[in-house]
């Protein structure tokens, strides 16, 4: 089984995602798994605000060999002790593409609006265009919420990949609905686009265990300092996606520490302030 994980980032190079990078080539090395960082590989410059995050699926176009890829983000870490192989795991799932899904974002999209127009009125109105448009259904949570899912980690296997070479839709053209119907920008990045295709394109698709993207980010309606964290680790978590303003920009101790120890034995002034 030859197996790649795969890792971009356009523009300047910060120090924390650096480090995030180490720590999952070692988990590669790890795992016997092939590591590829493309930097400034500019895959995508025609997308608006979000075009350099389409520069995960480059991937998918550029390597023929493998039976299965992994795509993460800069800012996903490998817990230091982490032995299970992520390609073992999926492999058994028998599955083209694999993601894991953000089980408290639809209640808190429902409270709050995060950034630029991120909430529960903006998930319903690109579901329901969405829907229209390609004549599919989109999942929801028990409660009737628009699930989200999260493209910092995403699993392909051979047949997957090569589905998406031939049935993915045209970034720019998913891009221009986005425009089209007036939605914030952020429903036009890969996220949304990739869960669009993961129905549209008829993947045999799964939901990837949490223990995976294991997220970590500030409470969005808490703005004192310090700010609240949501940590969303579980007991045998693996990867950490750390979603924390400034995490870019800390040292690779910094990083390390964040992944491996609980928020009770962090320095909170010395990791927030500097």
């Amino acid at each position: 089984m030859r197996t790649l994980i795969y890792q971009c980032w356009d523009g300047e190079e910060k120090q924390g995602n650096l480090a995030g990078i180490e720590f999952m080539k070692e988990y590669a090395k790890k795992i016997n798994a092939d590591h590829i960082y493309d930097h400034n590989s500019f895959f995508k410059t025609n997308l608006g605000k979000y075009s350099p995050n389409y520069g995960k699926f480059k991937c998918l176009f550029d390597y023929n060999d493998y039976d299965f890829i992994m795509y993460a983000d800069c800012d996903l870490v490998p817990k230091s002790n982490c032995n299970e192989n992520i390609f073992e795991y999926f492999s058994k799932l028998d599955k083209e593409f694999g993601i894991c899904e953000e089980n408290k974002a639809p209640a808190l999209r429902k409270s709050f609006t995060i950034g630029e127009g991120i909430n529960n009125h903006n998930d319903e109105r690109w579901v329901a265009l969405v829907e229209k448009k390609w004549k599919i259904k989109l999942p929801r949570t028990n409660d009737g919420l628009p699930k989200v899912f999260n493209s910092g980690m995403m699993l392909w296997s051979r047949s997957g990949f090569f589905k998406a070479r031939k049935k993915f839709l045209d970034f720019k053209d998913y891009v221009k609905f986005c425009n089209n119907n007036f939605l914030p920008s952020f429903y036009s990045c890969d996220q949304h686009y990739i869960h669009a295709m993961m129905l549209i394109c008829e993947f045999d698709w799964t939901i990837i265990d949490s223990k995976w993207n294991s997220l970590i980010h500030y409470h969005p309606g808490a703005m004192e300092e310090p700010r609240p964290i949501i940590d969303l680790r579980g007991a045998e978590y693996n990867f950490v996606h750390i979603q924390l303003h400034g995490a870019d920009n800390w040292s690779k101790n910094k990083i390390n520490q964040v992944v491996n120890l609980p928020i009770s034995e962090w320095n909170f002034q010395d990791f927030i302030f500097n």
